[in-house]
């Protein structure tokens, strides 16, 4: 090694451009496996609080079920799905098929698998065969409706993938006593600008004056979103102040367990009817149903309709868009608004729900970070809570970035002009915000501090942003312990879900997710509880943060342990998803913190990083002295 590196002559001691390349070829290979090492001698100041020294944050543990994955002699053959397809109405897509790509296609793209089977399927027997093909060979299952998990719920590496998308059907009762203006029931594969669509149209009728009575349904804002895991994990809305939470509006639930038992499920108990025999039970238990109302999605069945309650339309929905910039050429300027609408937000009415953004993202070449007010009213023009945003509209600045004041027809109408964001890589986190924050000065100037904060990406490649849902107003009538969801959730002031999304795809991952870990725990010094739709991946405690305490999981995990005794179902931070399962050999599940990215067991860490840089390192050896001989440098 000497030799390599010796000077030429006494007289010209510098190295050569070859043994530049030695000495660094390793170290950049070395880099390119291990990008935390290139990011700390290049990147060490990128950002508010970039990376150091300092250990980074820990990820979490994962209990992984035992299951039969590709590879294994017991793993079913080609032949099988095909004749397992081959007997309904339905189509499969595998890894060598065309479509793959889209068919695994997910909007968190951080969370890309690659699953081995993707049945689509188009009624509830469809849903009970491939259960029970999936049962027999002991497959991971893997529930999809529309991809939108930010955890990677809804696919996983090997797995069964059950698509749902194309169960599009839609029945309304508009004379149903049990809701407010009647009922609709679902498939799960809408999406909810669909089923708002068909209430629009549908959910029109013309009252004994002859006026035109219209309705609306408490679903989720996003036009892509489908209803399964949206429900199941609780469910907020641009309407939900008003009208409460998607889990109040559900009236009645089709699902099949497990073993293949078809399940309706109400308040007034459960009817199951048998898929071998056909014959049909009722039992007052309402367990399940009560599950089902926020105790998260993924592993009480697969849940194939919802009933929801129908709400008479107000006369018209007010949108009052509000903006204002956070930095000018670097020097905070928005402390003050963000404290202000803060304190303004938490003054409004039940009659006003809405969003909160706060963006990082660079606006111009002299402005940076957005604060953005998304309000709407659901009401009519003299409707005294009108006056509610007064403040916030006469609230002028030298930052604001602009205001709009509109007001639609219909619902449908508001609802045409939302746009779904982008797929991205994102790591996310949530914290529900109290309205006790407000009152709170060291907690409230934490809060402000923490948004601000937002503007100092760790990269140029990267941006950060909040979105915080206004809650609390109906959601915070239902009273504790009628559904599972968390009371920070009904009684808070935002639901706050944040993150960090990026361009350079997977090769900076650990960085970016260090980074979001840092704010996720600075968050959560300020908020209390987690939506179960919208958390980080990553959390110890996530029974008490999802449903507020023990108890109350203690309840959910008795039910799950009753209607799936085996853990078939299962999903990441879900209920009963800790617990280790056997298989008939006993085979333990893992309890992996190796690899929490790729949601499999982690294998070893082998030192290919190193083998490689020694080999590089020869090479170079051999090239030098080649080129020493040839050409004298």
């Amino acid at each position: 090694m000497l030799a390599v590196f010796r000077p030429r002559s006494l007289s010209s001691p510098s190295p050569t451009p070859t043994t530049l390349l030695h000495l660094l070829l390793p170290l950049l290979l070395w880099a390119s496996f291990s990008p935390s090492l290139l990011l700390r001698g290049v990147r060490g100041a990128e950002g508010e609080g970039g990376v150091t020294d300092a250990p980074p944050p820990t990820r979490q543990n994962v209990t992984f079920p035992w299951r039969v994955l590709p590879g294994m002699t017991s793993f079913p053959s080609r032949e099988q799905s095909v004749a397992l397809s081959a007997s309904v109405n339905w189509s499969v897509v595998y890894p060598t098929h065309e479509l793959y790509p889209n068919a695994t296609f997910v909007y968190n793209m951080r969370h890309q698998r690659f699953p081995q089977f993707i049945y689509y399927v188009h009624s509830l027997e469809d849903v009970q065969k491939v259960l029970l093909f999936a049962r027999e060979h002991n497959l991971f299952v893997a529930v999809r409706s529309s991809g939108h998990s930010f955890t990677g719920r809804s696919t996983h590496d090997g797995a069964l993938v059950l698509n749902l998308q194309n169960m599009k059907g839609m029945q309304f009762n508009l004379d149903s006593p049990r809701g407010p203006a009647g009922e609709v029931t679902v498939e799960s594969g809408n999406t909810w600008l669909e089923v708002y669509r068909a209430v629009h149209v549908e959910g029109t009728d013309t009252g004994e004056g002859g006026e035109v009575r219209r309705r609306v349904i408490v679903g989720g804002s996003a036009h892509a979103v489908a209803m399964g895991g949206y429900v199941q994990g609780g469910g907020h809305s641009p309407i939900c102040r008003k009208l409460g939470l998607a889990v109040d509006n559900l009236l009645e639930a089709e699902l099949v367990l497990a073993n293949g038992t078809k399940a309706v499920v109400n308040e007034n108990g459960t009817t199951l009817t048998s898929m071998s025999s056909g014959e049909t039970t009722h039992t007052d238990d309402a367990s399940l149903f009560w599950a089902l109302r926020g105790g998260g999605g993924g592993t009480w069945g697969v849940v194939t309709t919802f009933t929801f309650k129908l709400h008479h339309a107000p006369q018209r929905i007010r949108r009052v868009t509000l903006n204002w910039a956070l930095y000018y050429l670097g020097t905070p300027i928005g402390t003050s608004t963000v404290k202000h609408v803060l304190k303004q937000l938490g003054r409004l009415s039940a009659d006003w729900g809405g969003y909160l953004i706060v963006s990082g993202a660079t606006l111009d070449l002299q402005s940076a970070g957005l604060l953005t007010l998304f309000l709407n009213h659901f009401g009519t023009d003299d409707s005294p809570s009108n006056s509610d945003v007064d403040d916030l509209l006469d609230y002028y600045t030298l930052a604001q970035f602009g205001k709009n004041d509109t007001r639609f027809d219909t619902f449908m109408d508001y609802e045409e002009t939302v746009y779904d964001p982008p797929s991205a890589y994102t790591y996310i986190y949530n914290n529900f915000i109290s309205n006790h924050t407000l009152d709170d000065e060291a907690k409230l100037d934490s809060l402000v501090e923490f948004l601000m904060g937002l503007v100092v990406a760790p990269s140029y490649t990267s941006v950060q942003i909040c979105t915080g849902v206004l809650i609390g107003g109906k959601m915070a009538e239902v009273e504790s312990g009628v559904t599972p969801v968390n009371p920070k959730f009904r009684e808070g002031l935002l639901s706050m879900s944040c993150g960090i999304s990026w361009s350079d795809y997977v090769i900076r991952d650990s960085f970016y997710i260090n980074k979001a870990l840092v704010m996720r725990d600075k968050l959560a010094a300020i908020g209390d509880g987690v939506y179960f739709n919208e958390p980080a991946e990553d959390l110890d405690d996530w029974k008490v943060q999802f449903w507020g305490n023990a108890n109350t999981y203690d309840r959910l995990l008795e039910i799950k342990q009753r209607w799936d005794p085996e853990g078939f179902f299962w999903c990441r931070n879900c209920v009963g998803s800790d617990l280790a399962a056997t298989d008939a050999a006993g085979i333990c599940s893992c309890d992996c913190p190796g690899d929490p990215e790729t949601g499999s067991p982690a294998a070893k860490a082998l030192p290919y990083p190193m083998i490689v840089c020694v080999l590089a390192s020869v090479v170079v050896m051999v090239a030098e002295v080649f080129l020493v001989g040839l050409f004298g440098f």
